[in-house]
């Protein structure tokens, strides 16, 4: 196949253009970490299925969430 002679440019138009139709990247600063909280006082049981993951008592959860470390978390109350 030979290259082509006409080479359009529209994908370049403008920065919110090329934006749109930009690959889809992923970063560490997109990931959001599950808390999952349970009843109790310092309380942090591993969960078998998540190694390095853990229930956390309501007061384990402040604290690691005091944790510069950490950006974005959601909260997953514990059911029993």
């Amino acid at each position: 196949m030979l290259f082509p002679d006409y080479r359009p440019r529209r994908m370049r138009q403008s920065e919110a253009f090329r934006r749109m139709v930009r690959e889809t990247t992923l970063s560490v600063n997109d990931l959001i970490l599950p808390l999952f909280a349970i009843g109790g006082k310092n309380v942090r049981n591993p969960i078998p299925s998540m190694p390095g993951h853990f229930q956390l008592s309501v007061d384990q959860v402040v604290k690691s969430c005091r944790e510069p470390s950490r950006r974005s978390r959601t909260l997953c109350p514990g059911w029993r």
